[in-house]
């Protein structure tokens, strides 16, 4: 039997661990519900403090301030008022629920337990030991998957399902306090995301989009208006007798009304990776108006997957996705973890190469350091898996900035989009490609495609920024830049792209000012705040010109990015040094060189002879 509790406008259905108000859903936190829930089971009594706090939280010790908060949350979640009062503080004693309550038992379907496990497979490293929490990865992402077919579309499944085409699956969220596992729950998220973005007709946000949300109790309804989707998936993991709870919404953005909920109990041990193929087949249906037979096919396909191999690809994809040089070195520490153990699991060798690329591609590392071993790592990973869409990518990327073979480029691209069309990183490395080749408006449609996938990707928007910026556009550019600095003060390339833009239009107050948002320019000794002091010679010329020649000092013992002397010396009317720079660029493959066709940083030296001749070893047309 399943419980629900009705009193005035509320509803609370037990089973489905589901407040509603007026048949809409109300966000309520885990711990908020539990809470909720016993108070309901007294209606009209005294529910003492430590009842509450060994029942809600029963294996770890909280302060009574917790469960004050909480009280406060849950209010706040009802409402409640002074004239519409639910919950009675009793002080120094605990809670009365005072409202008239109603409950309603009705027959519940029978609790699902998963299948077996399956057999280990006869080759590559053993599963994962129970973690803290009690079971792996692999186990959690295939219970819930699991759960998402067990209910009959005829049962707690909303038509509404048919009109879902833009998707969020929000990490899911562990109950155990102390056990709280950032990349369990984006895990889940990320392993329901990869089965499902291909599908025809359906559009699913990228874990770039969701992993801000990781140990969030952010309201989902919001979140899915944030990501710009028809509906979010949520649910909760909680550990049970050895075994897993998960239950699991569909709640479309645009009222919060639940689409469809479900819950599942399975026990423990062993992995559940072959089940998420035919699952995640079912969820599909759901979901998408029809299949085609290519479809049905790659969501039957068996997987083989080491559960701890998989849980470190998420921890690095999630360091990754930071965008920041020590993101990339501990997301690479984590790839070639999973990769010792599964040498045979393509996406680690794929992260890997991703790793190296743009620790290349940031002037992090020397490009010819990086690109080659990026490169060994993506030529694996399409040898041992050659629909992944991801190494394609990547390799387009590579040929892209280290071998100037644009028409491999694009062949590369191509193929990564038409494996997996919703990948969003394959079609902004794309639309930046055919910027970079003065293919303005394919590079626009591309971009336009990308955001339709991700719309609130930074890494985006800054790149279509820079599509402007090629084409002088610079106030369309400048108003992407502070769009996205406003929304995240802390993504650093937005305020260098910004400084860059006033630099070219000659206003270098401020120019300065945005160069001082980076960090490494706030301490007076840095590299950074000598190369900017050297850019910007209108504004102090004796310093910079004092800065530019420490920065050539410097470099004769340490490196400093060749690109700083190519675009300092063109500011300072000496082109002659700067294409010396610039030819040095030429043979150390250094990233800024490819966007020399269209780049107004190098404008300076356009009419040079020797520019053209650059222009010509890289296969570019003036």
């Amino acid at each position: 039997m399943r419980r629900i509790f009705v009193f005035g406008p509320f509803q609370v259905d037990e089973g489905e661990r589901l407040l509603s108000r007026d048949g809409a859903a109300v966000p309520t936190a885990p711990k908020a519900f539990d809470t909720l829930l016993l108070l309901l089971e007294h209606p009209g009594k005294l529910v003492e403090r430590k009842k509450l706090l060994d029942s809600v939280w029963p294996d770890v010790f909280v302060e009574d301030a917790v469960l004050t908060r909480t009280i406060s949350d849950l209010r706040k979640a009802l409402q409640q008022s002074e004239h519409e009062v639910w919950i009675e503080t009793v002080p120094k004693f605990g809670y009365r629920f005072v409202a008239a309550v109603t409950q309603i038992e009705e027959a519940g379907p029978p609790t699902v337990q998963a299948p077996a496990a399956a057999p280990e497979a006869s080759r590559g490293p053993a599963p994962a030991k129970s973690n803290r929490f009690g079971w792996s990865l692999g186990l959690a992402a295939g219970a819930l998957i699991l759960l998402l077919i067990t209910q009959r579309p005829t049962s707690r499944t909303d038509p509404g399902l048919a009109e879902v085409h833009h998707l969020a699956i929000l990490p899911f969220q562990t109950l155990e306090q102390s056990s709280k596992m950032e990349t369990l729950e984006l895990g889940v998220a990320d392993a329901l995301i990869t089965r499902l973005s291909n599908l025809t007709g359906l559009i699913v946000r990228p874990i770039s989009s969701v992993r801000r949300y990781v140990g969030s109790t952010a309201d989902p309804i919001q979140a899915g208006r944030d990501l710009k989707v028809d509906a979010v998936v949520e649910g909760t993991l909680q550990s049970i007798d050895g075994g897993i709870r998960a239950s699991v919404r569909v709640i479309r953005a645009r009222d919060g009304k639940a689409l469809w909920a479900g819950t599942v109990d399975s026990p423990s041990g062993g992995h559940l990776f072959a089940l998420e193929d035919s699952i995640a087949q079912q969820v599909a249906l759901r979901l998408s108006a029809r299949l085609t037979e290519a479809e049905r096919r790659s969501l039957g396909a068996r997987r083989e997957l080491n559960p701890q191999a998989h849980e470190l690809y998420v921890k690095g994809r999630y360091e990754w996705g930071k965008r920041s040089r020590e993101g990339f070195e501990r997301a690479a520490e984590y790839f070639r973890q999973a990769i010792d153990l599964d040498p045979t699991y393509a996406r680690a060798h794929a992260g890997l190469a991703d790793c190296y690329l743009l620790l290349g591609g940031y002037s992090h590392y020397p490009q010819l350091e990086m690109l080659p071993r990026a490169k060994t790592m993506a030529s694996r990973a399409l040898e041992l898996d050659r629909s992944l869409a991801e190494a394609h990518a990547t390799l387009g990327l590579i040929s892209q900035n280290l071998d100037w073979e644009w028409g491999e480029v694009e062949d590369h691209y191509q193929k990564a989009i038409s494996l997996a069309p919703n990948y969003a990183t394959a079609r902004h490395w794309h639309a930046e490609f055919l910027s970079i080749l003065g293919r303005f408006e394919e590079s626009r449609r591309e971009f336009e495609e990308a955001r339709e996938i991700d719309p609130i990707s930074p890494i985006i928007q800054i790149d279509e920024a820079q599509l402007y910026f090629f084409e002088k556009k610079f106030d369309q550019s400048l108003a992407i830049l502070r769009q996205v600095a406003q929304l995240d003060p802390s993504f650093e390339l937005a305020h260098e792209r910004m400084a860059f833009t006033y630099m070219v239009q000659g206003r270098e107050e401020e120019a300065w000012k945005e160069a001082q948002f980076l960090r490494a320019c706030q301490e007076a000794t840095s590299d950074c705040r000598q190369i900017w002091t050297a850019y910007l010679p209108r504004r102090n010329p004796q310093a910079a010109r004092q800065a530019l020649r420490r920065l050539e000092t410097e470099a004769k013992r340490r490196r400093i990015p060749p690109a700083a002397f190519v675009f300092a010396y063109a500011r300072h009317g000496e082109p002659g040094r700067a294409l010396d720079w610039l030819e040095y660029m030429l043979d150390k493959h250094e990233v800024w060189l490819i966007t020399a066709k269209v780049n107004p940083l190098f404008d300076p030296l356009r009419s040079q002879p020797r520019f053209q001749k650059l222009l010509q070893g890289l296969r570019l047309k003036p």
